[in-house]
């Protein structure tokens, strides 16, 4: 990472090489993402219509292929727990976003995304947290296009 003097970077992504950042595009995750703890910035990337790229401000192999769970699944609620609301100053819910990672698969019609534990975004404090409930009726591995197949029949 390199800084100028316009409060502009310059990171290596896994995606799209070389990009120009600033500061404001940061979001920051304290304790990181559980396995990758060591990397707390990431700035999302749009990647298509449906899908965004998590991508670490300081490794560009960290990247996560994201997607809202809303285009896929209508009824998906996420229900945070005072403590999590608290850690991310969040005072509205329109200040959130939700996020689930996506585990491409070929063919991409065989992906999956983790529903039990999104990625939750203060967009207005640019802060995130990975949310792992204790418990969860959903799957860590929920088909992409499970509802789809749904609608087809």
């Amino acid at each position: 990472m390199r800084k100028d003097s316009r409060d502009k970077m310059m990171i290596q992504t896994k995606y799209f090489g070389k990009q120009e950042i600033t500061e404001t595009d940061i979001v920051r995750f304290s304790s990181g993402i559980p396995g990758f703890v060591q990397n707390k910035q990431y700035v999302i990337q749009p990647f298509g219509e449906l899908f965004s790229v998590l991508q670490s401000v300081n490794e560009a192999h960290v990247a996560f292929i994201i997607t809202s769970p809303f285009f896929y699944f209508k009824d998906y609620s996420v229900d945070l727990p005072d403590h999590f609301i608290d850690q991310l100053h969040i005072q509205s819910h329109e200040d959130v976003t939700v996020w689930v990672i996506v585990s491409v698969r070929q063919p991409f019609s065989q992906s999956t995304v983790n529903l039990r534990a999104p990625i939750i975004i203060n967009i207005k404090d640019r802060i995130g947290k990975q949310y792992i409930p204790e418990r969860s009726g959903y799957s860590l591995r929920t088909p992409i296009n499970a509802n789809l197949q749904e609608k087809k029949v």
